[in-house]
C-alpha cells in the first residue's frame, strides 16, 4: 500500500493533460499485456477455449468494469464533497467579515475608523484565487496573518472601555467567528483525498485494463477500438476527480466572488464616509 501512496505526490505535481496521457498509456499498456497474455494461454490450451465461451467473458467484463465504474462512482463523490466544502466556506467568511464590519460602525471614533479601515484591508488579503502561483499564494498568507494580529490588536483597544456592555461581547464574538471561518476556510484548501484511494483507483484501472485485453485476445480490431473508447472514458472520470481534488493547481475553480462583492462594498463605504456606513450583507450562495 506504500508503493500506492507514493503515487499521488508524483500525479500531484504533473499538469492535468499529463495525468491523462499517463493513466491512457498505462490502461492501454495494460490492454495490449493482458491480449498477449490470453492469446498465449488460448494457444497454448485449446480446451480453454471451449470453457471460456463468450457468455462468461461478458459476465466477468462487466463485473469488474461494473466494479471500477462503482469505485470512481465513489471516490467522485468525495472529490466533490470537498470541492463544495471549499465553495462553502468562501461564502461562510464574506458572511463573517461582514457582520464584524457591521458591528465595527457601532463603536465611537478613533476605534470605529481604525478597525473598519483593518477589515477592508483584512478582506482584500482574503481573495485567494485557487489557482494562483505559490509564491503569491504565500504572500497573500502572511499579509493576511499580519491582519489578524493587527485586527485584535485594535479590537482590543476598542473593546476595552465598552467590555462590561454587550457591544464589546457581539464584537469580540464577531471576530473569533471571523478568525476561525478564515482558518477553517485554509485548512479545506489543504484537503485532499487519501492518496491510497487514488492510488488504488490507479491500480484497479491497470488490472481491469489487463483483464480486459486478455478476455478480447480472440477478438478483432473493432472490439480493440471499444476497448479503447472505454479505457478512455474511465480515464477521463479519474482525471476529473483528480481535477477537483486540486484545490491549488486545478481547472475547477472555487469563485472567489462573495469576497470580491464584500471588498468593492466596502471600498464604496470608505469612499462614501458621510453616508450610511452600511455594507450589504453578502448572503451565502453557491457559485455556479
Amino acid at each position: 500500500m506504500s508503493q500506492l501512496i507514493s503515487l499521488d505526490p508524483l500525479m500531484h505535481a504533473l499538469p492535468l493533460w499529463a495525468v491523462g496521457l499517463v493513466l491512457i498509456a498505462a490502461a492501454l499498456l495494460a490492454v495490449e499485456v493482458g491480449a498477449w497474455w490470453g492469446k498465449f494461454l488460448l494457444d497454448k490450451t485449446l480446451a480453454e477455449k471451449r470453457l471460456i465461451g463468450s457468455d462468461t467473458q461478458g459476465f466477468i467484463i462487466g463485473s469488474v468494469f461494473g466494479l471500477l465504474a462503482l469505485l470512481i462512482g465513489l471516490t467522485f463523490s468525495l472529490a466533490l464533497d470537498r470541492y463544495d466544502e471549499r465553495r462553502n466556506w468562501v461564502a461562510e467568511e464574506a458572511n463573517a467579515i461582514s457582520t464584524a464590519y457591521l458591528r465595527a460602525s457601532l463603536f465611537d471614533e478613533p476605534y470605529k475608523t481604525e478597525l473598519k479601515s483593518t477589515l477592508r484591508e483584512y478582506a482584500h488579503s482574503r481573495i485567494v484565487p485557487e489557482n494562483i502561483t505559490p509564491e503569491t499564494r504565500e504572500r497573500l498568507g502572511a499579509k493576511s496573518e499580519a491582519l489578524r494580529d493587527r485586527l485584535w490588536g485594535a479590537t482590543e483597544k476598542a473593546v476595552y472601555p465598552v467590555r462590561a456592555t454587550e457591544l464589546g461581547s457581539y464584537f469580540v464574538e464577531a471576530v473569533n467567528q471571523m478568525l476561525d471561518v478564515g482558518t477553517s476556510r485554509a485548512l479545506a484548501s489543504r484537503a485532499h483525498i487519501p492518496g491510497a484511494i487514488l492510488g488504488a483507483l490507479y491500480l484497479f484501472l491497470v488490472v481491469s485494463s489487463a483483464l480486459l485485453g486478455s478476455m478480447l485476445a480472440k477478438d478483432g480490431t473493432r472490439q480493440r477500438y471499444a476497448s479503447t473508447i472505454l479505457v478512455i472514458l474511465f480515464v477521463l472520470g479519474i482525471v476529473m476527480i483528480i481535477d477537483l481534488d486540486r484545490p491549488r493547481a486545478g481547472s475547477i475553480l472555487v469563485s472567489q466572488r462573495g469576497l470580491e462583492e464584500l471588498a468593492a462594498a466596502m471600498d464604496r463605504d470608505a469612499k462614501a464616509p458621510r453616508q450610511s456606513t452600511a455594507v450589504t450583507r453578502v448572503q451565502r450562495q453557491r457559485v455556479q
